[in-house]
């Protein structure tokens, strides 16, 4: 068994090569590939929000703030240390910058 994750990665590179190339070239047809199509807006919408105990918060956040949680949990119950808080920090991003985006509207919207 190898001593770490890059030094397996480095060791099978051309494994890895392929892969790598695959999704580069994979984001940049989807990137360039859709089409802007008109869509119809239904009346019947319902809302991203729930309430939870008097506090309204966005149901994507909720799902992705457990979806985080439980990374972290079974990260440090395996004993990756490292790798889950590298890792953690990195999946946090978007959950960080949502939450900004989003308190930065709201603040936009009252002043």
């Amino acid at each position: 068994m190898e001593k770490t994750l890059s030094q397996f990665i480095i060791d099978n590179i051309f494994l890895f090569l392929p892969l790598g190339i695959t999704g580069i070239i994979t984001t940049i047809i989807l990137f360039f590939l859709p089409k802007k199509e008109t869509s119809q807006i239904s009346e019947d919408q319902k809302t991203d929000f729930i309430t939870f105990i008097k506090f309204r918060v966005n149901f994507y956040v909720v799902v992705y703030l457990f979806v985080w949680i439980m990374i972290i949990i079974i990260g440090l119950l395996s004993d990756f240390l490292v790798p889950t808080i590298i890792g953690g920090i990195i999946a946090a991003i978007p959950l960080i910058i949502l939450i900004l985006i989003e308190y930065k509207t709201s603040k936009s919207k009252v002043s």
